[in-house]
């Protein structure tokens, strides 16, 4: 049993964080029993919590010794290297070091002599000097990667976005970007969760090559987080102000040292150039080996860097300084740089834009009430209930608290430019462009649309026809009157003619009566009463084609998409629906629908 000044609350929330991971792998593999045992013991790990916070320590000792056990399970696979330790190469190439004085960062440039050894005062903070700036200046921009490098560096740098959310943790509560971490996560240990990110040494002990002895202090075995951020202290990268593209290359260089037979011998260093231009051979075949023969497989600090720019997971600023991109915190490369220049696609990033950082108290003005009912729209979404009531008190403050936690973050109760792109996941997974194959058709694809945007649960919420979903699929209108059945068939179809490169194939409507109309018009429309018996029917209507419920000779009430057809009845994707299989509901679903009261619309003129 560990003394209980170590049972604290940042040890649970980590421990509650390491189960992210594992709910993630069940969910895409669709196991629900396991889906169910971690939702479980999440929600022990969230009763000890509240212990806590009102009994006090001594109460929880017992009950959380339990639940160690448990975790530590399902912790170690969580922690594994990037999707399961099999992936991982254990005998990954690993970047030797020689031996560098402790004043090596005050190295003043390639073409400069060594510093002289001497003592460094603690409170030195490393800045890179301008020789190595004008330095790593001129090898970035002119730096080119052939193609191989380039598929094994994006390869590399996907891994790295995946786990973005251990990363941003590991970083928590410092300066240092998480992509930097990250970076150098990838030179030490090949992306392996189960290594010290100072040297690749095992977490099973403290580091036995230099650095010696990290963490000094705790009782292995570590875990990656407790030896990242050691690591991030002991380089003093927590003291850094400077991220710019530059300053990042100064910190990845010292990572491995300065003063070594690169610069000796005038080689840029493979820690950071490998899979470029500037890199041919020579490198470290072990710790003070150097081998002038011996070529650097591994991808550079620089290259992985640039791949991660070209991913869109970072931009560089006119000022030179580095920007996250915060969807990056959803781990899904495809959600990076979501594409609404097309026609009817426009609002999409008027419903996603970050509203600013909101705390408890805001929803004063105007526009801060507006940006906190945003927030609370998506808490109540995603099960974290609170009033939608557009003012940022406890109870919103609490269930953002507790949304972070579920998500591995940094639990503060404060909405950050992350916490707002994983709030607004669903609808960024809905709206990513997809891959529809060799030979695509409009009506396949907009089927394919319609399934991906269903997979999210677009659902109503704050009201009758109100929320994100609705807004979005309405062009920013919501309330009673605001119907969007039409809405959401027209949206799938503008994205799928985005993901094809076509145009629309008719004008975006939010009436059903005016759908039948044009359909009517451009000779697109296929009443009940022409489609006749089955085999008929199947020669004329194709899944894709649009359904319309029939009120009378003049007036159509709903609309959706036809998915598949039966004899007697037809599979249906559809919005503003309800679990009656009606209309006016309040969500998003997939349903089945008879041919009685229906007729059918084309999305394209017939040639």
């Amino acid at each position: 049993m560990q003394d209980l000044a170590e049972l604290t609350k940042e040890e649970l929330q980590r421990m509650r964080a390491s189960l992210v991971q594992p709910y993630q792998d069940a969910k895409t593999s669709g196991d629900t029993a396991e889906m169910a045992r971690l939702t479980d013991l999440a929600g022990q790990i969230d009763d000890v919590l509240d212990d806590l916070a009102i009994r006090g320590f001594e109460k929880i000792a017992v009950r959380l010794a339990s639940l160690r056990q448990k975790i530590d399970g399902l912790a170690k696979r969580a922690l594994a290297w990037p999707f399961g330790n099999d992936d991982a190469p254990a005998d990954h190439e690993r970047p030797y070091v020689d031996d560098v004085p402790d004043n090596d960062f005050e190295d003043d440039g390639p073409d400069k002599p060594p510093p002289d050894n001497r003592a460094v005062d603690p409170e030195t903070i490393p800045v890179v000097s301008e020789g190595w700036s004008d330095a790593y200046s001129k090898l970035w921009e002119t730096m080119a990667v052939s193609g191989d490098w380039v598929r094994k560096s994006d390869a590399i740098a996907t891994k790295i976005i995946a786990n973005q959310s251990r990363y941003s943790l590991a970083v928590a509560g410092t300066a240092v970007p998480w992509w930097f971490i990250a970076v150098a996560h990838s030179m030490e240990c090949s992306l392996r969760f189960d290594q010290h990110i100072h040297n690749g040494d095992p977490l099973t002990h403290r580091t036995v090559r230099v650095p010696i002895g990290r963490p000094p202090t705790g009782t292995p075995p570590f875990t990656w987080a407790e030896s990242a951020s050691d690591s991030i202290r002991y380089e003093k990268l927590d003291q850094v102000d400077d991220w710019s593209v530059v300053s990042a290359l100064y910190h990845w260089h010292r990572y491995n040292g300065i003063n070594n037979e690169y610069k000796r011998r005038g080689i840029p260093s493979p820690y950071l150039w490998s899979g470029s231009q500037h890199y041919r051979k020579g490198k470290y075949v072990g710790d003070h080996k150097f081998d002038p023969q011996a070529v650097s497989q591994q991808v550079g600090a620089a290259v992985l860097f640039k791949s991660l720019i070209n991913l869109g997971a970072v931009k560089i600023a006119e000022d030179h300084k580095v920007e996250a991109n915060p969807a990056a915190a959803n781990g899904d490369v495809g959600l990076l740089n979501l594409n609404f220049a097309s026609a009817g696609l426009t609002y999409a990033g008027t419903e996603l834009a970050y509203p600013g950082p909101l705390a408890k108290g805001a929803g004063k003005s105007k526009a801060e009430k507006r940006a906190v009912r945003r927030v609370q729209e998506w808490l109540n979404i995603h099960d974290c209930v609170t009033s939608i009531d557009e003012a940022f008190g406890d109870s919103t403050e609490t269930q953002l608290r507790s949304f972070q936690l579920k998500n591995g973050r940094q639990p503060t109760g404060e909405l950050d430019a992350e916490t707002w792109a994983i709030l607004t996941a669903p609808m960024r997974r809905a709206l990513a462009a997809i891959d529809h194959g060799p030979s695509p058709t409009l009506e396949k694809a907009v089927a394919m649309i319609a399934r991906q945007h269903i997979r999210e649960r677009p659902v109503e919420i704050g009201g009758n026809n109100m929320g994100p979903w609705v807004r979005l699929y309405m062009d920013g209108e919501q309330g009673t009157d605001q119907k969007w059945c039409a809405g959401f068939t027209c949206w799938g179809i503008a994205q799928a003619a985005r993901d094809l490169g076509v145009s629309l194939p008719f004008d975006r409507r939010v009436g059903v009566d005016q759908l039948v109309d044009d359909a009517k018009r451009d000779g697109r429309f296929i009443a009940e009463k022409d489609t006749g018996d089955a085999i008929r029917r199947n020669s004329m209507v194709l899944p894709g084609f649009l359904f319309v419920v029939r009120r009378t000779r003049t007036d159509w009430t709903h609309v959706g998409i036809v998915s598949g057809l039966r004899a007697t009845t037809f599979e249906t994707m559809e919005g503003n629906t309800g679990g009656d299989g009606g209309t006016d509901g309040a969500n998003a679903r997939e349903g089945n629908r008879g041919y009685l009261g229906k007729d059918f619309i084309r999305l394209q003129k017939q040639i």
